[in-house]
């Protein structure tokens, strides 16, 4: 009985059509869920990589350290103050009096000056002169090699040599000239001599004359013949001498070049070196800008004020008109995904993004391989094209300003991310 109530029960459930509740919440379900899926799939949000940034300029700060401890004897900096590239702002103290070096400096930076005489050499480039060891020794190589090339270029030993023996070739070719005139009076005697003998001997043959007249006649011949001959050796010695002072005259024209050549060269060679030393001297014991800018100085500096290897004296800040730009240290976890062009959400330090806003800015370059060390990070590289914030405030820019940056590395529906940790989850539970 039991048994055919329960049949009957189920017949009659089974075969009754579902209440509208039933059938209207099936479908809302449905709807629901497939609403959801469908959100998941368009709905979008940005992937983000944070990393620290520094944002600078283009040229960035560059900072002066002591390469030497001691006091400073010249002091030539202000904070905020206006410099010039490769402006000394400070000395060390050291050996060497540091006004005779930037007055020796200043000396040859200009061309070389040939003086007329040694003694203005030495009122222009004195020998007293306070240096350190090896300064000296290349100042006084310098002003030994200066000397010996003035010295040379006033006596002209080798100028009066030459104009001498020019003076002698000259001499030489007018007694050859005179020469050459007699040497053609002596063969024309000689022709005459020889033309009147030759009628004498026709004579003597016809008895005209007697022996003793023709011998007369053949003695002025060979008078005359030997005129010619003594004439024509002088010509020829003349020519001779004259060859011999020209090989001179060249001779002395090339070693005057040479000397003049070579003492130029020791001059010009001492006085590189001279420069060389000074500027080694600068680079251990001056501070020297290697830009122009203006000059930050974070502590109180004064002269005679001892200063340590290595401490931070100033800084300069390059002057402005420079493209913008950030550096950021990016982890290397998920940086894989990092491309050139990506967009960038910076947020400065210095001003509160909830009242500021932030900037934007643009990827331009990633270093090839992240560097290593106790931080293993990639140097990315973010153009910053202005300083107007989100909000329309404009910054005011100032050097190395810290901060956040939000790399947006792309897109991501909300399915696919849904996808990739249920993928991760089987992947976890497969191993």
């Amino acid at each position: 009985m039991k048994i055919s109530n329960y049949k009957n029960f189920e017949d009659s459930f089974l075969s009754r059509p579902p209440g509208w509740m039933l059938r209207w919440g099936t479908l809302f379900t449905f709807l629901f869920f497939f609403l959801i899926f469908v959100f998941a799939g368009i709905f979008r949000y940005n992937e983000i990589l944070d990393a620290e940034i520094l944002v600078t300029s283009e040229n960035p700060p560059i900072d002066l350290f002591s390469r030497k401890s001691g006091r400073l004897v010249y002091k030539n900096f202000e904070s905020g103050k206006n410099v010039h590239e490769n402006e000394i702002l400070a000395v060390i103290e050291n050996s060497s009096n540091y006004q005779d070096i930037f007055y020796l400096k200043e000396k040859l930076q200009n061309d070389i000056v040939l003086f007329s005489t040694v003694e203005k050499l030495f009122q222009e480039f004195p020998s007293n002169l306070e240096l350190e060891t090896d300064i000296h020794y290349s100042y006084q190589s310098f002003l030994k090699a200066f000397e010996e090339y003035l010295l040379f270029l006033n006596l002209k030993e080798d100028s009066l040599t030459s104009d001498n023996l020019k003076s002698r070739i000259l001499k030489l070719k007018k007694q050859l000239e005179i020469k050459q005139g007699r040497s053609v009076s002596a063969s024309r005697n000689y022709w005459l001599s020889n033309e009147k003998y030759k009628r004498q001997l026709g004579l003597f043959k016809k008895g005209v004359i007697s022996k003793q007249e023709l011998d007369e006649f053949e003695q002025q011949l060979i008078i005359s013949k030997n005129d010619v001959s003594q004439i024509e050796e002088q010509i020829e010695v003349l020519k001779a001498d004259t060859l011999s002072l020209k090989n001179l005259s060249q001779e002395s024209l090339n070693k005057n070049y040479s000397n003049s050549s070579s003492l130029n060269s020791e001059l010009q060679l001492t006085r590189q070196e001279l420069k060389s030393k000074i500027e080694q001297w600068e680079n251990i014991y001056t501070l020297k800008t290697p830009v122009s800018g203006k000059v930050t100085v974070f502590d109180i500096w004064k002269n005679h004020q001892n200063v340590n290897e290595g401490e931070h004296i100033i800084t300069i800040v390059p002057e402005s008109g420079n493209l913008l730009i950030g550096k950021c240290k990016v982890p290397v976890m998920n940086s894989a995904k990092l491309r050139l062009g990506q967009k960038v959400i910076i947020k400065l330090d210095n001003y509160p993004f909830h009242e500021w806003g932030h900037l934007w800015g643009t990827v331009n370059a990633i270093s090839e391989t992240p560097k290593k060390g106790e931080e293993v990070y990639y140097s990315v590289y973010v153009s910053i094209p202005d300083l107007t914030t989100s909000f329309g405030k404009e910054i005011e820019f100032r050097q190395e300003m810290l901060g956040q940056a939000k790399i947006i590395l792309e897109e991501v529906s909300l399915l696919r991310r849904i996808f990739y940790g249920a993928r991760n989850i089987w992947e976890n539970i497969q191993q």
